[in-house]
Order: C-alpha cells, then sequence, then structure tokens
C-alpha cells in the first residue's frame, strides 16, 4: 500500500505570490518574490506516519510540504529571473507532484490545521481526484474536524474526515482496506464522517479516538519527509527565536490536550481537556534517538504545558544540557515559571521566549478570556526570565466580545509600565471549534461574508456594539508601534544593545521596510556610539518615509522627529563588539 500524506501551503496561494505588491506590510522572503513561508516540521502528519508504520512496516509512505516545494520554486524563478505572473495554482500543483512521480497513492491523506488552508482546499481536492481518480481523498487536524459540515456543503472533493486525532483513525482505516472493508468501516465507524453522514436524517455526532499512553507512537521517522532538510533549522522562522543555523533541530510535543477553557482556543476539539504526557524516559530516549540518526542537538518543546510538572521538567531540561544540548521553548505557559524554572531554562540554553499573556487588562483576562493565571504572575514570570538574562516576548490579543474601547486602553495602559522585551499584538480569531467561534456565530458577531480562509490574527472578522473590525485592526497595530517602538521597554532602561538586537531582527527576518525599525535601531546606534549604522539606518528610514505613505502617516501620528546629523566621532570598538 501507498499512503501520500499532504501539507499545504500555510497561506492562500494567492496571498502568498502576490505579497509583493504591499512590501510596506508583508513579510517577504529572502528574493522578495512571495510571501515568507514557514516551513516547520509536519509533527501530525509525522505522528499519524510513524504510528501507522509501527504496525504496517511495509507500507510506503511519503510526506509532501507544500510549503517546502514552493520555497524552492521562489529559489528556482529567482535565478531564472522569471515572476509568478503566469504561474497557477494548477502549476505548482504539477509541480509539486512531479516530485513523487511514479508513486501511486492508494490513500491521500490532506492535513487541515489552519482556517487559512480553507480557500485552496477545493482546488487542491479536485486536482487530487483527477490525477489519481482510485485513490481515497480523506482528510483531518482542526479545521476538518470543526468544519465538516461545511466542506461537504461547499462540495469539496473529499472522501472521509477523521476527527481530532488522526493516528488510531488512520490505523483502522488502513486496516480496513488490506481486509477489502472499506466501505463498511467508513459507514459504521463513530471516528469518520463521510458526506451520507453529514447529511443523514440521523443526526451523526463523530467521536475523538485518542491515543490515552503517548509513548505507544515511535519517534519520527524523517526519511518520509521529501525534503527532511526543510525542516533542522525550523525556528528560523520564529521571531521569539534566535535559531543557530549551525545546529540541527527537532519539535518535540511532550503533551496532548489542556485543562482550562481559554475562549479563543479551538485545540480541545482535537485534544480534549485532559492534559496525557509522554514518560520522562521516553523523552530521554528519543532526544539521543535523534542526535544518534540525525546529529540533532537543537530540541524544541512546542507545547504549552511542557512546564506542567515541574521536576519532569527540570529533569528533562538538566539531561539536555548534561549533554551539552540545546533546548527551546517557544510558547511555555507563564503561570508555571519560577526561579527554578527559570534558572534550569538558561542551564539548558534557552535565551527567548513567548509567554502567551494575552491581555493587560485583568478583566478582559479572566471574565471574557478564561485564561488562568493572572497579571501579577505574568510580572514575576518575566522577572525570573530576566533574572536568568533570558528575553520575554508576550502575545497580546484584542477583539474579543465583551471587550470595549476603553478596558482595551486601559490593558495597553497597564502593558507600558511593565517589563517584557517585546509584544506581538494580534486580533482576536474565532477559529471555528472555540467557545469565542459560539459566541459570535450565536450572537452574530461574525461579519457580514466574512471569508473563513481569512480567519488569522491579523483579519478582524467580528464586529460589536462596542467597536468595528476595522477599529481593532487598526488598533492593534497601534498598540504594536506603541509598546515595541516609541515606548520600546529596553530603550526606557538604557538596554539598548537588547533594544537593537531586536529592531535588527525586524528588519532582517520580518519586513526590510519597517520605517519605525530602522528609525528606532537608528536612536540605539546613537546611544552605542555605533556611528555608521546610525547613518545606514537613519538613511533607511528616511528612505522608507519617503516612498510610503504608510509609514509617514504613522511617523506623522506618532510625532518622530527628524533624526540629528551625527558628528564625526569614534566607534568604540566594545560597542562594536557588543553587536
Amino acid at each position: 500500500m501507498n499512503i501520500l500524506f499532504i501539507f499545504p501551503l500555510n497561506e492562500p496561494y494567492n496571498n502568498i505570490i502576490n505579497a509583493n505588491k504591499t512590501a510596506w506590510k508583508s513579510k517577504l522572503n529572502i528574493h522578495k518574490n512571495i510571501k515568507k513561508l514557514d516551513c516547520a516540521y509536519p509533527t501530525g502528519l509525522l505522528s499519524i506516519s510513524t504510528y501507522i508504520k509501527k504496525h504496517h512496516p511495509d507500507i510506503n509512505i511519503k510526506i509532501l510540504d507544500c510549503n517546502a516545494v514552493m520555497n524552492q520554486v521562489a529559489q528556482r524563478k529567482n535565478e531564472r529571473f522569471e515572476n509568478f505572473e503566469k504561474y497557477r495554482f494548477a502549476d505548482f500543483l504539477k509541480e509539486a507532484l512531479s516530485l513523487i512521480d511514479g508513486f501511486i497513492p492508494d490513500i491521500i491523506g490532506i492535513s487541515t490545521l489552519f482556517c487559512s488552508n480553507y480557500q485552496d482546499l477545493k482546488p487542491l481536492t479536485s486536482f487530487l481526484k483527477k490525477r489519481y481518480q482510485e485513490s481515497l481523498t480523506v482528510c483531518g487536524g482542526h479545521l476538518a474536524s470543526s468544519c465538516y459540515d461545511r466542506i461537504y456543503e461547499d462540495d469539496f472533493k473529499i472522501d472521509a474526515i477523521a476527527f481530532g486525532e488522526g493516528e488510531i483513525p488512520f490505523l483502522e482505516l488502513v486496516k480496513a482496506i488490506l481486509s477489502s472493508r472499506k466501505e463498511e468501516y467508513l459507514s459504521q465507524s463513530p471516528y469518520w464522517i463521510t458526506k451520507e453522514k453529514s447529511k443523514s436524517e440521523i443526526e451523526f455526532i463523530p467521536q475523538n479516538k485518542v491515543i490515552v499512553d503517548l509513548d505507544e507512537i515511535p519517534p519520527f521517522d524523517l526519511s518520509m519527509l521529501l525534503f527532511p532538510e526543510a525542516y533542522f533549522n525550523s525556528t528560523r522562522y520564529f521571531f521569539v527565536i534566535d535559531s543557530q543555523e549551525d545546529q540541527k533541530e527537532i519539535f518535540i510535543f511532550s503533551t496532548r490536550g489542556c485543562p482550562f477553557h481559554c475562549v479563543f482556543c479551538a485545540s480541545q476539539a482535537v485534544h480534549g481537556h485532559k492534559i496525557r504526557t509522554y514518560s520522562i524516559d521516553r523523552i530521554k530516549n528519543d532526544i539521543l534517538y535523534y542526535y544518534e540518526k540525525y546529529n540533532i542537538t537543537r530540541f524544541v518543546f512546542y507545547d504549552d504545558h511542557f512546564l506542567i510538572n515541574k521536576d519532569k521538567a527540570i529533569e528533562i531540561l538538566d539531561f539536555i544540557s548534561e549533554k551539552n544540548f540545546i533546548a527551546e521553548i517557544p510558547t511555555p505557559a507563564f503561570f508555571s515559571i519560577d526561579a527554578d524554572i527559570a534558572a534550569a531554562m538558561k542551564r539548558a540554553g534557552i535565551k527567548e521566549v513567548n509567554i502567551t499573556i494575552e491581555s493587560g487588562n485583568e478583566n478582559t483576562l479572566k471574565k471574557i478570556m478564561h485564561k488562568p493565571g493572572n497579571l501579577k504572575k505574568a510580572e514575576e514570570a518575566v522577572d525570573f526570565l530576566h533574572q536568568e538574562g533570558i528575553i520575554a516576548v508576550s502575545n497580546i490579543l484584542i477583539g474579543l466580545p465583551g471587550e470595549t474601547k476603553e478596558s482595551i486602553d486601559k490593558g495597553l495602559e497597564y502593558l507600558l509600565t511593565t517589563s517584557s522585551n517585546w509584544f506581538q499584538c494580534f486580533v482576536a480569531a474565532p477559529l471555528p471549534g472555540s467557545e469565542l467561534y459560539k459566541i459570535c456565530e450565536k450572537n452574530g458577531y461574525l461579519v457580514t461574508n466574512y471569508d473563513l480562509s481569512t480567519m488569522d490574527y491579523k483579519k478582524c472578522l467580528v464586529r460589536t456594539k462596542d467597536f468595528t473590525s476595522e477599529y481593532i485592526e487598526k488598533k492593534v497595530y497601534e498598540m504594536n508601534l506603541t509598546l515595541n517602538f516609541v515606548h520600546n521597554y529596553d530603550i526606557r532602561k538604557g538596554n539598548y544593545t537588547i533594544a537593537l538586537k531586536l529592531f535588527e531582527r525586524i528588519v532582517n527576518s520580518v519586513i526590510d521596510t519597517h520605517a519605525f525599525a530602522y528609525y528606532f535601531a537608528a536612536k540605539c546606534c546613537r546611544m552605542l556610539h555605533c556611528n555608521e549604522k546610525y547613518k545606514i539606518y537613519k538613511a533607511k528610514y528616511q528612505e522608507m518615509i519617503e516612498k510610503y505613505p504608510f509609514w509617514r502617516e504613522y511617523a506623522n501620528q506618532f510625532h518622530l522627529e527628524e533624526l540629528d546629523a551625527l558628528k564625526e566621532e569614534n566607534t568604540h570598538p566594545y560597542q562594536t563588539a557588543l553587536l
């Protein structure tokens, strides 16, 4: 049997190839010809594939990540001085599938994690059905588990949808096909949703079949990835981590499930509320396995509850430290961070983390978001991290029903008094499967004729009696400029080296047209006596505000003063070395 798993483009195809038309606000790739695409380990597909291979080692499985292919296409077009003007989505799919010529899948499994997958899902499935007419086409993931009725109503060419976690349902499907019971199994299984079940007069309630003991899932076999080398430095796409390019890394999810009920979270629709964990010995053995087989020395724990068991977390972090490896915990729960945890993180080589505070308004945090922890605990977590020299980035969300303009401003006032080194400011997205989505749908808060594929953390699809969607989109960007640039914590405290590091990361890794980043980078360079850099960043700032009205308007709104002409001074060699 042959199985092809497909990880779709992270964003709609047209958004990716047209991003360079809005260079002043788009995150572009190094060639400036498409939107920068994150290429991170498809851990869900790897887990399902590895679990299947454990029980049926003779099955051939390939994992095709469209993001890795698109990055290769962009590089090739750059080398040939070609553009995307006549390159259509169908052309891209032909090129992607040409990489597996001769491999005819019996099953095609599509991962649908994000709302942004929705726009391309119909043309993708139609293309696959025409190319592989005898193949069974299925999908799963957060989006499919939450929107299966809508997918079938829109007539997507999908034979079945796996509900919840995919390991056991997919293994059962494989066994049914091997025993010639495919139709019978799909019609009777509570874990698979078909069009017939979705449209049946008898209500069908799908069930989530999870693996209770996560140790049953073998360590990942990376040979199933078409381009394993594309993922060895996945964290270079993260703003919060200063990735070491000379170290290979792997993503590890040490837990599944969450006991909390945050209003905007949809993960419980797939993983449930009960926390399941890998054992300590299993995690240690996996670390050694990845090191010995792939020479991986950087281990990224990308689950929210890695720190849920303090003693276990410290033991794992110290194990990594003793082996002279590096750990990363990109999004640790702030309410689990204390002095001991922060010290262990430092010993394991962690330099930066993103703690998801979500709001600077205590009432919003507790009564609207239903977040565990509180602002006092968040402040303490940042202090513990700073004591160990770890940079703290915080996520902030606005635009939830129940918030008002006044409560948002109150939250901003509080955040201006905190010690976070940076804030990632987002629009609250009512993801299907979340309580927030149900609230918005029930009360008519979703904007008219909203496009599901635009539901992300920049586009606001919510409006209430207290705010419009346009107000939230504008406000969230003004908060970003206020917190990170105009009133930057590190500049206020005289930590110019740290501030400059983050401003330079913006222009080098995020948006190289960011006028405010150039402006405040120049200010830091002035204080650090880095005269040559000061001149460069001053000139770049001037170029951006002259070229883009977008930046000129914000510069006027925030009353950015003209940067001084620089007197000739000698740059201190020590200050240069700091950068």
